[in-house]
């Protein structure tokens, strides 16, 4: 995770297998805001040719994992970690 995309996008290939298939990507992250972006493509719509809401669960839950985990590791000892809340809003 250590640079933004390509540690974090081998990082989500080798934990996340579905989100980096999916199209999910961070584009910003900071102490403050994480922001993540998914296209709308044929993998990642439902019957309706809308985005399927899993997808966009996905990015939410991944932009509040990585600030945690960006803090974690700021941290230099081993935390284990459970994201309990998630507050997202989707343009």
């Amino acid at each position: 995770m250590a640079s933004i995309p390509k540690g974090f996008h081998l990082f989500l290939l080798t934990k996340l297998p579905s989100a980096f298939f999916c199209g999910v990507r961070l584009k910003s992250l900071n102490e403050t805001t994480c922001v993540a972006q998914v296209r709308h493509r044929w993998l990642n719509q439902n019957p309706f040719n809308s985005m399927f809401w899993a997808v966009q669960g996905m990015a939410a839950e991944l932009t509040t994992g990585a600030m945690v985990m960006t803090s974690i590791r700021e941290q230099k000892e081993k935390i284990s970690m459970l994201v309990a809340t998630n507050k997202a809003s989707f343009h």
